[in-house]
């Protein structure tokens, strides 16, 4: 009797740490990734939509739209996301810093996001540290690839809970003495399906 109670111990100490070990990693099911792309969340009154080439280490290279204008502080990039379950998830940040010298050289700070000076990540109201370093940048001034400066991508993720239904995620700018970020898109790894509604911000570009 004392060997079957032992037996039956060992199996439920077993199944609630496999249940434990599924809630730790997620939701359940295979997380795939979901792409959002910041001209199309809800913005703020500064910040503008920009297009134009991503800098290359050779020079220009494929054309990108990004969010800019976006270093005065409590500007906001809001990304309101529905979830169909709740789900534990990792956001990647792509971005580039806007902390640039206007000088010969063109000089752009690294841009270290764990600091949060430039800006910070909520959701649902609560702060989620970034990890990452986006790259800094010296170039000379060249008015026919200069735009492409302020498209250096480099990527921060951060740990995220999401709950079912809809979630509010905004990055804020903090109004670093050294400039900004210039935001292309977060890209959430998730177990749940994710949608959202885009919001048109064809009337956001910057007066020439």
């Amino acid at each position: 009797m004392k060997k079957v109670h032992k037996t039956l111990t060992a199996i439920v100490a077993f199944t609630l740490a496999a249940a434990m070990a599924a809630s730790l990693a997620g939701c359940g099911g295979a997380a795939q990734d979901y792409t959002f792309e910041a001209e199309k969340a809800e913005l703020s009154a500064a910040c503008m939509v920009e297009t134009g080439p991503e800098y290359t280490a050779e020079g220009s290279g494929p054309e990108a739209t990004q969010v800019g204008y976006f270093t005065t502080a409590g500007e906001t990039i809001t990304f309101k996301i529905n979830a169909s379950k709740a789900c534990s998830a990792t956001l990647t940040l792509r971005a580039s810093s806007a902390c640039g010298q206007w000088a010969d050289p063109m000089v752009f700070e690294e841009v270290d996001m764990s600091k949060g000076e430039c800006a910070k990540l909520t959701v649902n109201g609560t702060e989620c540290k970034l990890e990452g370093v986006l790259p800094g940048l010296e170039a000379p001034m060249d008015w026919e690839v200069v735009s492409s400066y302020y498209k250096n991508y480099g990527t921060a993720t951060a740990k995220i809970d999401l709950k079912a239904g809809e979630n509010v995620i905004v990055l804020t700018a903090q109004g670093y003495a050294g400039g900004g970020i210039n935001v292309d898109k977060i890209t959430i790894n998730a177990a749940s399906e994710l949608t959202w509604t885009e919001t048109d911000n064809s009337d956001r570009v910057p007066q020439q």
